[in-house]
Protein backbone atom coordinates (compact mmCIF):
# COMPACT_ATOMS: atom_id res chain seq x y z
CA UNK A 1 0.00 0.00 0.00
CA UNK A 2 1.42 3.46 -0.67
CA UNK A 3 1.94 5.87 1.79
CA UNK A 4 2.01 9.94 1.52
CA UNK A 5 3.80 11.65 4.13
CA UNK A 6 3.09 15.33 4.39
CA UNK A 7 5.25 17.46 6.47
CA UNK A 8 3.79 20.60 8.53
CA UNK A 9 0.05 20.06 9.58
CA UNK A 10 -1.09 23.67 8.79
CA UNK A 11 -3.67 24.82 6.63
CA UNK A 12 -1.55 23.63 3.45
CA UNK A 13 -0.62 20.19 5.28
CA UNK A 14 -4.03 19.42 6.51
CA UNK A 15 -5.93 20.68 3.28
CA UNK A 16 -3.65 18.26 1.26
CA UNK A 17 -4.86 15.27 3.31
CA UNK A 18 -8.33 16.10 3.28
CA UNK A 19 -7.91 16.59 -0.34
CA UNK A 20 -6.18 13.25 -1.04
CA UNK A 21 -9.10 11.54 0.61
CA UNK A 22 -11.48 13.07 -1.24
CA UNK A 23 -9.85 12.04 -4.19
CA UNK A 24 -10.03 8.48 -3.78
CA UNK A 25 -6.78 7.66 -2.25
CA UNK A 26 -6.47 4.69 -0.49
CA UNK A 27 -3.36 4.84 0.69
CA UNK A 28 -2.08 5.57 4.49
CA UNK A 29 -1.54 9.38 4.82
CA UNK A 30 1.09 10.76 7.86
CA UNK A 31 0.40 14.12 8.81
CA UNK A 32 2.84 15.43 10.78
CA UNK A 33 3.10 18.24 12.98
CA UNK A 34 5.93 19.52 15.58
CA UNK A 35 3.14 21.02 18.05
CA UNK A 36 1.21 19.02 19.95
CA UNK A 37 -2.02 20.85 19.62
CA UNK A 38 -4.22 19.71 16.88
CA UNK A 39 -4.03 21.51 13.82
CA UNK A 40 -5.97 25.26 14.10
CA UNK A 41 -6.11 28.54 12.04
CA UNK A 42 -3.38 30.73 12.36
CA UNK A 43 -4.79 34.18 11.49
CA UNK A 44 -6.86 34.39 14.84
CA UNK A 45 -3.53 34.23 16.33
CA UNK A 46 -2.95 37.93 15.80
CA UNK A 47 -6.21 39.29 16.25
CA UNK A 48 -8.41 37.60 18.13
CA UNK A 49 -6.01 35.84 20.50
CA UNK A 50 -4.97 38.95 21.30
CA UNK A 51 -7.95 40.55 22.86
CA UNK A 52 -10.81 39.80 25.19
CA UNK A 53 -10.71 38.60 28.79
CA UNK A 54 -11.37 35.39 28.68
CA UNK A 55 -8.67 32.90 27.74
CA UNK A 56 -8.56 31.74 24.31
CA UNK A 57 -9.04 28.24 22.65
CA UNK A 58 -7.39 27.68 19.44
CA UNK A 59 -9.92 27.45 16.02
CA UNK A 60 -9.20 23.97 15.01
CA UNK A 61 -8.82 22.87 11.31
CA UNK A 62 -10.64 19.87 11.79
CA UNK A 63 -11.96 18.25 14.80
CA UNK A 64 -10.48 14.93 15.69
CA UNK A 65 -12.97 13.27 14.63
CA UNK A 66 -12.07 13.80 10.71
CA UNK A 67 -8.09 12.09 11.19
CA UNK A 68 -9.81 9.17 12.74
CA UNK A 69 -12.51 8.86 10.40
CA UNK A 70 -10.57 9.35 7.30
CA UNK A 71 -7.77 7.20 8.53
CA UNK A 72 -4.70 10.16 8.72
CA UNK A 73 -2.45 9.12 11.15
CA UNK A 74 -1.95 12.42 13.09
CA UNK A 75 1.73 12.68 14.05
CA UNK A 76 2.01 15.34 16.78
CA UNK A 77 5.20 16.84 18.73
CA UNK A 78 7.41 15.37 16.14
CA UNK A 79 10.20 17.11 14.40
CA UNK A 80 11.30 15.88 10.99
CA UNK A 81 15.35 15.82 11.18
CA UNK A 82 16.26 14.52 7.95
CA UNK A 83 14.46 13.54 4.18
CA UNK A 84 16.81 10.40 2.75
CA UNK A 85 15.24 10.47 -1.37
CA UNK A 86 17.03 7.49 -1.78
CA UNK A 87 15.58 5.71 0.46
CA UNK A 88 12.21 7.13 0.28
CA UNK A 89 12.23 7.42 4.25
CA UNK A 90 11.98 10.16 6.54
CA UNK A 91 13.72 10.36 9.96
CA UNK A 92 12.75 12.21 12.94
CA UNK A 93 14.90 13.68 15.51
CA UNK A 94 14.33 11.31 18.31
CA UNK A 95 16.32 8.95 15.23
CA UNK A 96 13.13 6.85 14.31
CA UNK A 97 11.99 7.03 10.58
CA UNK A 98 9.33 6.31 8.42
CA UNK A 99 8.83 5.48 4.28
CA UNK A 100 7.22 7.01 1.78
CA UNK A 101 5.85 7.13 -1.53
CA UNK A 102 5.13 10.51 -2.46
CA UNK A 103 6.29 13.01 0.14
CA UNK A 104 4.20 16.28 0.43
CA UNK A 105 6.96 19.54 2.03
CA UNK A 106 4.08 21.79 3.90
CA UNK A 107 6.86 23.35 5.84
CA UNK A 108 5.74 27.27 5.96
CA UNK A 109 7.55 30.04 7.09
CA UNK A 110 9.40 31.17 9.96
CA UNK A 111 9.67 34.71 11.40
CA UNK A 112 12.58 37.01 10.29
CA UNK A 113 14.69 37.69 13.48
CA UNK A 114 15.87 41.18 14.17
CA UNK A 115 20.01 41.53 13.11
CA UNK A 116 20.61 43.72 16.55
CA UNK A 117 22.98 43.06 19.08
CA UNK A 118 20.54 43.69 21.93
CA UNK A 119 18.04 41.20 19.94
CA UNK A 120 17.94 38.34 23.09
CA UNK A 121 16.39 40.87 25.54
CA UNK A 122 13.43 39.99 27.11
CA UNK A 123 10.07 41.56 26.30
CA UNK A 124 11.52 40.92 22.21
CA UNK A 125 8.26 39.06 20.68
CA UNK A 126 7.62 37.29 17.67
CA UNK A 127 4.65 35.77 15.99
CA UNK A 128 4.11 32.71 14.33
CA UNK A 129 2.29 29.53 16.40
CA UNK A 130 0.38 28.90 19.63
CA UNK A 131 3.56 29.54 21.70
CA UNK A 132 4.53 32.96 20.30
CA UNK A 133 0.77 33.89 20.45
CA UNK A 134 -0.17 32.72 24.03
CA UNK A 135 3.02 34.67 25.60
CA UNK A 136 2.22 37.69 23.61
CA UNK A 137 -1.00 38.20 25.06
CA UNK A 138 0.45 37.15 28.46
CA UNK A 139 2.63 40.06 28.53
CA UNK A 140 0.18 42.53 27.00
CA UNK A 141 -2.01 41.58 30.00
CA UNK A 142 0.75 42.60 32.12
CA UNK A 143 -0.18 45.78 34.31
CA UNK A 144 3.58 47.07 33.59
CA UNK A 145 2.92 46.74 30.13
CA UNK A 146 1.88 50.43 28.46
CA UNK A 147 4.38 51.29 25.29
CA UNK A 148 4.49 48.87 22.56
CA UNK A 149 6.73 48.86 19.54
CA UNK A 150 6.00 47.16 16.51
CA UNK A 151 9.25 47.08 14.14
CA UNK A 152 7.40 46.23 10.81
CA UNK A 153 4.14 47.57 9.05
CA UNK A 154 3.43 44.43 7.34
CA UNK A 155 0.13 43.05 7.88
CA UNK A 156 1.04 40.83 11.08
CA UNK A 157 2.13 44.07 12.19
CA UNK A 158 -1.01 46.06 11.69
CA UNK A 159 -3.09 43.28 13.25
CA UNK A 160 -1.35 43.15 16.37
CA UNK A 161 -1.11 46.72 16.59
CA UNK A 162 -4.87 47.62 16.17
CA UNK A 163 -5.04 44.65 18.87
CA UNK A 164 -3.01 46.38 21.42
CA UNK A 165 -4.68 49.46 21.13
CA UNK A 166 -7.59 47.73 21.94
CA UNK A 167 -6.32 47.27 24.87
CA UNK A 168 -5.34 50.36 25.79
CA UNK A 169 -1.49 50.61 25.19
CA UNK A 170 0.52 53.26 22.99
CA UNK A 171 1.71 52.18 20.13
CA UNK A 172 3.93 52.80 17.95
CA UNK A 173 5.11 51.31 14.69
CA UNK A 174 8.27 51.65 13.29
CA UNK A 175 9.18 50.60 9.57
CA UNK A 176 12.25 51.44 7.53
CA UNK A 177 9.98 52.22 3.98
CA UNK A 178 8.43 54.95 3.02
CA UNK A 179 4.44 53.54 4.04
CA UNK A 180 3.03 50.43 5.61
CA UNK A 181 1.94 47.32 3.56
CA UNK A 182 4.23 47.75 1.18
CA UNK A 183 4.47 44.08 0.00
CA UNK A 184 0.59 43.50 -0.36
CA UNK A 185 -1.13 46.16 -0.95
CA UNK A 186 -0.81 49.70 -3.27
CA UNK A 187 -0.05 53.17 -2.07
CA UNK A 188 -3.91 54.17 -2.23
CA UNK A 189 -4.63 51.06 0.13
CA UNK A 190 -1.77 51.33 2.33
CA UNK A 191 -2.55 54.86 3.34
CA UNK A 192 -5.95 54.36 3.51
CA UNK A 193 -5.69 52.01 5.98
CA UNK A 194 -2.62 53.46 7.57
CA UNK A 195 -4.88 57.07 8.68
CA UNK A 196 -7.97 55.35 9.90
CA UNK A 197 -5.38 53.20 12.28
CA UNK A 198 -3.57 56.92 12.86
CA UNK A 199 -7.22 57.88 13.67
CA UNK A 200 -7.91 55.14 16.66
CA UNK A 201 -4.59 56.06 18.04
CA UNK A 202 -1.72 54.05 16.03
CA UNK A 203 1.23 56.13 15.86
CA UNK A 204 3.74 55.45 12.87
CA UNK A 205 7.25 56.37 12.11
CA UNK A 206 8.53 55.95 8.45
CA UNK A 207 11.59 56.01 6.95
CA UNK A 208 13.52 55.26 9.90
CA UNK A 209 16.49 52.97 10.30
CA UNK A 210 16.95 51.18 13.98
CA UNK A 211 20.20 51.50 15.22
CA UNK A 212 20.02 49.22 18.53
CA UNK A 213 17.51 49.07 21.33
CA UNK A 214 17.88 50.39 25.05
CA UNK A 215 17.77 48.11 27.98
CA UNK A 216 17.02 47.87 31.98
CA UNK A 217 18.00 44.50 33.82
CA UNK A 218 17.90 42.71 30.55
CA UNK A 219 14.45 43.71 29.39
CA UNK A 220 13.94 46.12 26.25
CA UNK A 221 13.01 49.60 27.39
CA UNK A 222 13.53 51.45 24.33
CA UNK A 223 14.13 51.59 20.69
CA UNK A 224 16.96 53.39 18.95
CA UNK A 225 16.74 55.25 15.71
CA UNK A 226 18.74 56.00 13.28
CA UNK A 227 18.23 59.94 13.69
CA UNK A 228 19.52 59.70 17.30
CA UNK A 229 15.93 59.85 18.67
CA UNK A 230 14.35 56.87 21.14
CA UNK A 231 10.97 55.47 21.23
CA UNK A 232 10.51 53.91 25.05
CA UNK A 233 9.41 50.13 24.87
CA UNK A 234 7.87 48.16 27.65
CA UNK A 235 7.00 45.54 24.23
CA UNK A 236 8.40 44.95 21.06
CA UNK A 237 6.37 42.69 18.55
CA UNK A 238 9.11 42.29 15.54
CA UNK A 239 6.83 41.74 12.12
CA UNK A 240 9.28 42.33 9.62
CA UNK A 241 8.87 39.33 7.09
CA UNK A 242 9.12 36.00 6.93
CA UNK A 243 11.78 33.42 5.79
CA UNK A 244 10.65 30.60 4.08
CA UNK A 245 11.11 27.17 5.61
CA UNK A 246 13.21 25.22 3.28
CA UNK A 247 16.01 23.52 5.73
CA UNK A 248 15.26 20.09 5.10
CA UNK A 249 14.63 20.89 1.23
CA UNK A 250 17.81 21.89 0.69
CA UNK A 251 19.33 19.31 2.80
CA UNK A 252 18.01 16.85 0.22
CA UNK A 253 19.43 18.65 -2.49
CA UNK A 254 15.75 19.79 -3.85
CA UNK A 255 16.08 23.10 -5.92
CA UNK A 256 15.15 26.19 -3.72
CA UNK A 257 14.99 30.14 -4.41
CA UNK A 258 13.57 31.89 -1.95
CA UNK A 259 11.37 28.77 -1.14
CA UNK A 260 10.81 25.30 -2.54
CA UNK A 261 10.82 25.34 -6.73
CA UNK A 262 7.65 23.41 -7.79
CA UNK A 263 6.01 22.96 -11.45
CA UNK A 264 2.04 23.62 -12.43
CA UNK A 265 1.14 20.30 -10.25
CA UNK A 266 3.25 21.68 -6.87
CA UNK A 267 6.07 19.02 -7.75
CA UNK A 268 9.85 19.89 -6.92
CA UNK A 269 12.72 18.85 -8.61
CA UNK A 270 11.75 15.45 -7.24
CA UNK A 271 9.09 13.91 -9.06
CA UNK A 272 7.84 12.29 -5.76
CA UNK A 273 8.18 15.45 -3.62
CA UNK A 274 5.69 18.15 -3.77
CA UNK A 275 5.69 21.29 -1.67
CA UNK A 276 2.48 23.35 -0.94
CA UNK A 277 1.88 26.56 1.30
CA UNK A 278 4.64 29.48 1.94
CA UNK A 279 7.35 27.57 1.88
CA UNK A 280 6.59 26.66 -2.23
CA UNK A 281 7.60 29.16 -4.87
CA UNK A 282 6.10 28.64 -8.45
CA UNK A 283 4.81 29.90 -11.85
CA UNK A 284 0.94 31.69 -10.92
CA UNK A 285 -1.60 31.49 -14.27
CA UNK A 286 -2.87 35.40 -12.91
CA UNK A 287 1.12 36.89 -12.77
CA UNK A 288 4.20 36.64 -14.75
CA UNK A 289 7.37 35.40 -13.10
CA UNK A 290 7.75 32.93 -10.36
CA UNK A 291 5.89 34.06 -6.73
CA UNK A 292 5.86 32.44 -3.06
CA UNK A 293 2.31 33.37 -1.71
CA UNK A 294 1.90 33.30 2.44
CA UNK A 295 -1.93 33.32 2.26
CA UNK A 296 -4.46 30.76 3.30
CA UNK A 297 -6.32 31.02 0.37
CA UNK A 298 -2.82 30.30 -1.68
CA UNK A 299 -1.98 27.21 0.87
CA UNK A 300 -5.49 25.60 0.30
CA UNK A 301 -5.19 25.99 -3.57
CA UNK A 302 -2.00 24.29 -4.03
CA UNK A 303 -3.26 21.44 -1.90
CA UNK A 304 -5.97 20.74 -4.09
CA UNK A 305 -3.36 20.71 -6.62
CA UNK A 306 -0.56 18.24 -5.59
CA UNK A 307 -3.14 15.94 -4.29
CA UNK A 308 -4.51 16.21 -7.71
CA UNK A 309 -1.46 14.98 -9.06
CA UNK A 310 -0.93 12.28 -6.17
CA UNK A 311 -3.99 11.00 -7.19
CA UNK A 312 -3.32 11.22 -11.25
CA UNK A 313 -6.81 13.27 -11.74
CA UNK A 314 -7.04 16.25 -14.13
CA UNK A 315 -5.12 19.53 -12.64
CA UNK A 316 -8.18 22.11 -10.85
CA UNK A 317 -8.94 24.90 -12.53
CA UNK A 318 -6.58 27.94 -11.22
CA UNK A 319 -8.15 30.32 -8.72
CA UNK A 320 -7.60 33.63 -7.91
CA UNK A 321 -5.28 34.73 -5.24
CA UNK A 322 -6.98 36.30 -2.52
CA UNK A 323 -6.25 37.82 0.95
CA UNK A 324 -7.60 39.46 3.69
CA UNK A 325 -6.65 40.99 6.74
CA UNK A 326 -8.88 42.15 9.70
CA UNK A 327 -7.93 45.67 12.14
CA UNK A 328 -10.32 47.30 14.12
CA UNK A 329 -12.68 47.98 11.86
CA UNK A 330 -11.60 47.48 9.06
CA UNK A 331 -11.22 44.88 7.19
CA UNK A 332 -8.91 44.18 3.83
CA UNK A 333 -9.38 41.74 1.26
CA UNK A 334 -7.18 41.94 -2.09
CA UNK A 335 -8.46 39.87 -5.37
CA UNK A 336 -5.60 39.16 -8.10
CA UNK A 337 -1.75 39.93 -8.16
CA UNK A 338 -1.12 43.25 -7.51
CA UNK A 339 2.25 43.15 -9.62
CA UNK A 340 3.28 45.08 -13.23
CA UNK A 341 0.15 47.19 -13.24
CA UNK A 342 0.65 50.87 -14.35
CA UNK A 343 -2.26 52.58 -13.31
CA UNK A 344 -4.61 52.85 -10.44
CA UNK A 345 -7.79 53.84 -10.01
CA UNK A 346 -9.47 54.65 -6.84
CA UNK A 347 -12.96 55.09 -5.52
CA UNK A 348 -14.00 55.89 -1.96
CA UNK A 349 -17.64 54.95 -1.16
CA UNK A 350 -19.89 57.81 0.84
CA UNK A 351 -18.87 55.29 4.00
CA UNK A 352 -15.65 56.92 4.79
CA UNK A 353 -14.24 53.26 5.98
CA UNK A 354 -14.91 51.72 2.67
CA UNK A 355 -12.65 52.22 -0.08
CA UNK A 356 -12.08 49.94 -3.59
CA UNK A 357 -8.71 49.96 -5.57
CA UNK A 358 -8.45 48.95 -8.87
CA UNK A 359 -4.91 48.36 -10.16
CA UNK A 360 -4.59 48.18 -13.75
CA UNK A 361 -2.08 46.73 -16.43
CA UNK A 362 -2.96 49.10 -19.82
CA UNK A 363 -6.93 48.56 -19.85
CA UNK A 364 -6.30 45.36 -18.35
CA UNK A 365 -7.75 44.73 -14.28
CA UNK A 366 -5.21 42.59 -13.03
CA UNK A 367 -6.02 43.17 -9.20
CA UNK A 368 -8.33 44.89 -7.32
CA UNK A 369 -8.31 45.95 -2.98
CA UNK A 370 -11.05 46.70 -0.75
CA UNK A 371 -11.53 47.99 2.42
CA UNK A 372 -15.40 47.12 4.38
CA UNK A 373 -16.90 46.23 0.92
CA UNK A 374 -16.81 42.55 1.66
CA UNK A 375 -19.81 41.79 -0.96
CA UNK A 376 -17.95 43.29 -4.06
CA UNK A 377 -15.41 40.42 -4.09
CA UNK A 378 -17.04 37.99 -6.00
CA UNK A 379 -17.94 40.45 -8.76
CA UNK A 380 -14.05 41.18 -9.11
CA UNK A 381 -13.06 38.26 -8.95
CA UNK A 382 -15.50 37.13 -12.01
CA UNK A 383 -13.78 40.63 -13.78
CA UNK A 384 -10.87 40.13 -13.20
CA UNK A 385 -10.99 36.28 -14.42
CA UNK A 386 -12.72 37.19 -17.52
CA UNK A 387 -9.51 38.95 -18.23
CA UNK A 388 -7.48 36.44 -18.38
CA UNK A 389 -5.66 34.86 -21.36
CA UNK A 390 -7.67 32.05 -22.22
CA UNK A 391 -4.60 30.37 -22.79
CA UNK A 392 -3.37 30.52 -19.13
CA UNK A 393 -6.42 29.42 -17.81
Amino acid sequence: MDTTVIIGNGVAGTSAAAMLRRNGYEGAIKLIGDEVALPYQRPPLSKAWLIGSDRPKPTLLRPLSFYEDNRIDLMRARKVAKIDRNKRRIRFSDGKTTKFDSLILATGALPRRLDLQEADLKGIYYLRDLGDAAALRQALNNPSCHEVVIIGAGVIGLEVASAAVDRGKTVTVVEVAARAMARVASPVTANFVTQKLKNIGVQFLFNKKIDGLGAADHHVSSVNLGDGSQVKADLILAGIGVIPNTELAEAAGLDCDNGICVDQDMRTSDPKIFAIGDCARGTNTFASGKLRMETVHNATTQAQIAAAAICNKERPAPVMPRFWSDLKDIKVQTVGVATGYDRVRSDASQDPLSLEVHLKSGDRLVAAEIVNLPNRQSALVEEISLQVSPDTR
